[in-house]
């Protein structure tokens, strides 16, 4: 699910604390859990409105027709029921994602060389953490950053 929030009048209305209330009482059903994002919110609208972004903003393969694919800001990454594709196969169909995730592997990297971020998990390509490794990494050096991420999980 994707939401823009005001914060000073989510704050205003204690919607926080509203929402905190009522998911305890849906945490208690086990059945109400499938669908969380969509009962949490809906069952709160009468207390806090909830009101929808144009389609545009979030696109789904499970809801959403793909010659809407293009025009997406946003791409939900769920596992359609139909085709049980994995998240990342999915994720791999995005023509920007493999740079994309280079791109914040090499970033977390140098954070993580300088001390800014203790996690070297984070500098993972998607490729590593995933337990797969790209034909052009050595091997070895593939199998110790694997080890080294899984290990700071």
């Amino acid at each position: 699910a994707l939401y823009v929030v005001d914060l000073v009048r989510f704050r205003q209305i204690a919607a926080g604390d509203r929402l905190r209330g009522q998911y305890q009482g849906l945490s208690a059903d086990p059945h109400s859990l499938a669908n969380l994002d969509q009962d949490l919110p809906n069952n709160m609208q009468a207390e806090v409105p909830i009101f929808s972004l144009h389609e545009d903003w979030l696109w789904c393969e499970t809801w959403c027709s793909k010659d809407r694919l293009h025009r997406a800001k946003t791409i939900d990454l769920c596992q359609n029921p139909k085709t049980k594709e994995p998240k990342l196969s999915r994720a791999r169909q995005i023509p920007e994602w493999e740079k994309y995730d280079s791109e914040i592997a090499t970033f977390a990297r140098k954070l993580a060389d300088s001390g800014l971020i203790r996690s070297h998990a984070a500098a993972e390509n998607v490729d590593a953490l995933a337990g797969e490794s790209k034909q052009s990494e050595t091997a070895d050096s593939s199998k110790e950053s694997h080890t080294k991420a899984h290990e700071e999980l």
